[in-house]
């Protein structure tokens, strides 16, 4: 009966590391227990107990075939098997140790736990790593997960040194050893009767946060790989494609297509042309939550909050997705993002119709300014294949500029964009310069003379006051007076999450400013997507609009659509709704603050929302596979 000791052992090793980690992000995000008001400590207690049927089933998974393994080496005492289990029981429980980490920091990021989204950036190794080397706020759980690892091969080598065959019957020994088999098989179940323990399973409480606590990463990261691997198989399908369509053009009032994108429609002005320049600055994880006008106490942004009152400002604007890729795509591109597809990836890179391509027809220049490598996101590729002619980025800058593995600090590179502005607009030609900041992401650089109490306020006032210098430097230039400037954040940050996922994540500010501007506040729903035909108003230049975006000076959407990676969001100015691909996660009345689930509560309200979000997903994805985005 010697195998029952190992196995124990592991077990036991492996339950307690997965509930350390567990309990670390419980503590990091405990708050979101303690503001809720309704969940109480045997809600948490549940939550750690459910937990460990996950952290069992994930490593009864992946201890099964090294069982196998042991009791034919303990009926046959080949030395081989024993080596085979040792390494493949190190190495597996060592990449899951390493992944439940993981989940522990980018829990702590993006609020939602890891999934195979995370392989999106790992063509790009060095600077994955270079930043979490060189961000000490993620080196909390790499020392502890390194000291893990050293005790666990410890300990297996002693385990495994001191394990040798049973002496005992064969009919009793394999009476036992299959006894053993078959609790484990119960383990990977998570239940003995009904059907195997689902993701969904952990959703029993009112706290989400408390739900997804239960879920081992392990477990969450292969059934997203399943997610993946059924949807290339069995294409997403929300709802019939040309009831889809027929909705959304209904709903953008299209009745007859320009062309053969079922979205397209002719703009025209009755006046003459306004042809402004443009610098778009799309400016790193700015939510609106750190703007005093939404409530902010900090004086973080004090530039910005003054600019917010000279200018066209958006009260209700909603990034497209949580990441600076999908910022990029809907401000220049006006599609949404659908589900975890990555839109600026792929063997075939689509070319779009958008902000660059129009003004590019339209005689202007086109630059794009990024900071670090260009083939972060794949952004050099996409971007000069969607009209962007010159594209700056770290091999352009001087060595001695980079700050971390995120390339130049904000202020070097306005200055930078100001002298290649300059050259542009000496030749008469109008121009679009997009500047894509970084200095609100850590592995922050941020110089001493930038206060504050946190790192966190340091970095949002340095890059407050980097865009302040640049308007200042730019006022002072012959070609300002003609210039439309354009502040909108890539995407928001996690900041007291109420909903499965943070609304202030999606919740940005977006300010159109140029002299002579009228100010305004503009508090219709709005998103990314609305940036470029509301601008083109402002140039009066007429165009064909094949975006889903609309002009907020002349329409008014009754919702506007958001993505979390896996969750899409709808919003207007009172209700929420969240969808997975199979079903509906929740409807919620957020400005309330109520945390009730009315999904079933208010089935007209539900329905209505459910068929306008998936009638605008599945239209883009119908156009997107036809590769009817572009004229």
């Amino acid at each position: 009966m010697n195998l029952l000791k190992p196995v124990l052992k592991i077990y036991g090793f492996a339950v307690a590391v997965f509930g350390l980690f567990r309990a670390v992000l419980y503590f990091l995000h405990r708050q979101e227990v303690v503001n809720d008001g309704v969940s109480t400590t045997c809600d948490v207690l549940s939550a750690f107990i459910w937990g460990m049927r996950y952290d069992i089933l994930i490593t009864g998974f992946i201890f099964l075939i090294p069982y196998i393994l042991l009791v034919i080496y303990d009926f046959t005492s080949k030395s081989i098997l024993k080596k085979v289990v040792f390494w493949w029981v190190f190495i597996l429980f060592s990449l899951a140790f390493m992944l439940t980490a993981a989940n522990v920091v980018y829990y702590y990021k993006f609020y939602q736990p890891i999934t195979i989204k995370t392989l999106d950036w790992f063509d790009q190794p060095a600077t994955v790593f270079g930043m979490i080397f060189q961000e000490p706020r993620y080196w909390f759980m790499f020392i502890p997960f390194g000291l893990i690892i050293i005790v666990f091969y410890h300990f297996l080598k002693k385990w495994f040194t001191q394990y040798q065959p049973a002496n005992l019957p064969v009919k009793k020994k394999a009476f036992i050893y299959f006894g053993m088999l078959l609790l484990i098989f119960i383990g990977i179940r998570g239940r003995v009767i009904h059907w195997p323990l689902r993701p969904e399973d952990a959703f029993t409480q009112h706290n989400n946060f408390l739900n997804e606590l239960k879920l081992n990463p392990v477990f969450v990261f292969e059934k997203s790989y399943e997610s993946y691997l059924k949807d290339r198989l069995h294409p997403i399908k929300l709802m019939p494609t040309d009831q889809a369509v027929k909705f959304v053009q209904n709903s953008l009032h299209i009745t007859q297509p320009v062309n053969q994108n079922p979205i397209s429609r002719k703009v025209r002005f009755e006046t003459i042309p306004n042809r402004k320049n443009v610098v778009l600055v799309l400016m790193e994880s700015m939510a609106a939550w750190k703007l005093a006008y939404f409530g902010n106490k900090e004086n973080r942004t004090p530039f910005i909050d003054s600019l917010f009152k000279q200018s066209i400002a958006f009260t209700n604007m909603y990034s497209n997705g949580v990441h600076t890729y999908a910022g990029i795509y809907g401000v220049n591109f006006g599609y949404p993002e659908i589900f975890d597809k990555h839109p600026l990836k792929g063997v075939d890179i689509k070319i779009y119709d958008g902000l660059p391509q129009t003004l590019k027809a339209n005689g202007y220049q086109t630059a794009f300014f990024i900071p670090h490598n260009k083939d972060f996101d794949n952004l050099g590729s996409f971007l000069s294949k969607n009209a962007y002619e010159h594209i700056y980025f770290e091999k352009d800058y001087p060595k001695d500029s980079i700050r971390t593995i995120w390339g130049v600090d904000d202020h070097f590179l306005f200055n930078f964009a100001l002298k290649k502005i300059d050259k542009m607009a000496a030749g008469g030609q109008n121009f679009l310069a997009t500047v894509l900041t970084i200095s609100d992401h850590g592995p922050f650089y941020i110089p001493d003379y930038i206060k504050g109490k946190t790192e966190k306020i340091r970095a949002t006032r340095f890059a407050d006051w980097s865009i302040a210098d640049f308007m200042h430097k730019a006022a002072k230039k012959p070609w300002f007076k003609n210039t439309v400037f354009i502040f909108v954040a890539d995407h928001g940050e996690g900041h007291n999450r109420k909903y499965p996922v943070p609304l202030t994540y999606n919740h940005i500010p977006a300010i159109i400013y140029y002299p002579g501007v009228q100010p305004q506040i503009i508090d219709k729903m709005a998103g990314q997507i609305d940036l470029f035909p509301t601008l083109m108003n402002i140039l009066k230049l007429d165009y064909v609009n094949n975006t889903f975006g609309i002009d907020q000076f002349t329409t008014k959407r009754p919702y506007i659509y958001f993505n979390h990676d896996k969750i899409e969001g709808l919003i207007d100015q009172t209700h929420l709704l969240l969808l997975d691909r199979h079903k509906t996660i929740g409807l919620y009345h957020y400005r309330k603050g109520d945390l009730t689930d009315y999904k079933d509560k208010e089935p007209e309200k539900r329905t209505e929302m459910e068929t306008y979000l998936k009638a605008h997903l599945q239209t883009a994805k119908y156009i997107l596979d036809k590769d009817l985005q572009h004229p």
